[in-house]
């Protein structure tokens, strides 16, 4: 078998970059790929970190603090067990935990600065790491048979392609990864099936987290308007299926993080207690109902079934409130829960007749969805602006930033732009999100873009020549 050395496989991978011509490639990357035995080695994966002097123990103790606790889908103890026998200069061998070790660091690495000769997310989109990771991904999938780290690679690798802006090629990546899972059999499970051994409790912890994070990553993907009426790539779990159960919770007397195993169904009341990525797994639920309500409701049922999403999105909402043992330990979820509510209020004020969308309209529903609106923008606001006051003092709070997060601002602009004279206090509320993009942009690059987007907007209700960015209460799908 040929196996391909760090040197050759960075010149096959890495004597490219998109939008720059392309280096002279050695005999190597020219060839080697073309063999029926080529391979690659974790010792050529790796030294895509070390190249650039990253310690990759540093990188996944990062992603542990920060992406973790919201997307815990690498089982940290059987990861640790993974890597503990190695030295402090050894590297893993298995080429799938190689990989997955460049994936955990690209998605704790921070937006690259926006020069004038480059667009949003095009500096993170080419990075020599990225490419590599892509196309490691690629061949390992399609030589291999599927395993838990290559799908939690293209998790990781479809959140990077979120948090960059590039939601086609994350819709085509988390969807990969999901037929990854299918075949694999990749599902939440039942109270019933818990095994007793615990050496095969922990993979089926891993495999169960999984799952929840493939339907999180995807289910946030839909927030971007054009890509709300795609079908959804991961099959939505049942009441009685189990949430993960993997849990990290903060310790407010050690005030450390610890782990938990936590075995709750998908139906658990809000009122009990549950981690940031359980939180989140609810969170993903209600965003699927909000999008298939949107695309399927009856109007003439609309107000009633979405007064039931409410309901439940904002008793979801009071209990993250109450059960947060510390500053901005939900705010993942608390973006995902009012791009739900922005989302069914707008498709309600949509289908109803423009003249009708003022205070003082005798429509009792239409007086329910503009009071919804101006609660919702009220949270964001006080959100953001709170988010913005620490991230002033503490830029490092940024690390574990969600890409959903600067979206339920920018969702938040559109409604203030569309809905101003409903709307009161809302020059000010309007300022204080259209800020924290700025902060957002510090860590994901797709903030940048909704940034633009934002202005772009305003030219355009300015000068009335339509939008040409749909939002939620403009439904023109757009060009994908």
């Amino acid at each position: 078998m040929t196996m391909v050395e760090p040197a050759a496989l960075a010149g096959y991978l890495l004597s490219s970059k998109a939008g720059s011509e392309q280096a002279a490639p050695t005999h190597a990357s020219r060839h080697s790929i073309l063999e029926p035995d080529f391979d690659i080695t974790a010792g050529s994966i790796m030294q895509l970190l070390s190249s650039r002097n990253i310690d990759w123990r540093e990188s996944t103790d990062l992603y542990f603090q920060t992406i973790h606790p919201w997307l815990s889908i690498v089982h940290q103890e059987r990861f640790a067990s993974a890597v503990d026998g190695l030295g402090r200069n050894e590297i893993p061998q298995k080429r799938e935990l190689a990989l997955l070790v460049l994936c955990m660091q690209l998605v704790t690495q921070y937006s690259e600065p926006v020069s004038s000769t480059t667009t949003p997310s095009t500096s993170m989109l080419t990075l020599p790491a990225y490419l590599a990771a892509k196309r490691v991904l690629g061949v390992l999938r399609g030589t291999r048979e599927p395993c838990l780290e290559l799908i939690q690679c293209g998790i990781l690798l479809s959140l990077f392609e979120f948090g960059h802006g590039e939601m086609r090629r994350a819709y085509m990546t988390v969807g990969d990864a999901a037929i990854c899972a299918e075949l694999m059999g990749l599902r939440p499970g039942k109270n019933g099936d818990m095994e007793r051994d615990q050496s095969v409790l922990a993979e089926q912890e891993e495999r169960r987290a999984t799952y929840w994070g493939l339907l999180i990553v995807d289910r946030l993907l839909h927030v971007e308007c054009k890509l709300m009426w795609l079908p959804f790539r991961v099959k939505s779990p049942s009441e009685d299926d189990l949430l993960p159960t993997i849990n990290v919770i903060w310790d407010k007397q050690t005030q450390t993080r610890n782990t938990t195993i936590q075995r709750h169904t998908a139906n658990v009341p809000p009122s009990i207690p549950l981690g940031i990525f359980q939180r989140l797994s609810q969170c993903a639920i209600l965003l699927t109902r909000a999008i298939e309500l949107d695309k399927s409701v009856p109007t003439g049922h609309a107000a009633e079934l979405f007064s039931e999403l409410d309901v439940a999105t904002r008793a979801l909402i009071e209990a993250m409130v109450c059960q947060a043992s510390r500053w901005g330990e939900y705010h993942e979820c608390f973006s995902t829960c009012t791009c739900v509510l922005l989302l069914i209020y707008c498709r309600y004020l949509h289908i109803v007749s423009p003249n009708q969308i003022h205070p003082a309209t005798s429509n009792v529903d239409v007086l329910k969805a503009i009071a919804g609106i101006n609660s919702t923008v009220r949270i964001i606001a006080d959100t953001t602006s709170d988010l913005n006051d620490h991230l002033s003092r503490r830029p490092d709070l940024l690390a574990p930033c969600c890409p959903v997060t600067p979206f339920s601002a920018y969702h938040c602009l559109r409604i203030l732009g569309n809905f101003e004279h409903i709307i009161p206090d809302g020059d000010t509320r309007f300022h204080d999100i259209y800020s924290s993009l700025h902060f957002f942009a510090k860590r994901w690059s797709i903030a940048e873009q909704l940034f633009q987007k934002i202005e772009i907007f305003l030219v355009e209700k300015d000068t009335g020549t339509g939008f040409s960015d749909p939002d939620f209460y403009n439904r023109d799908h757009g060009e994908i």
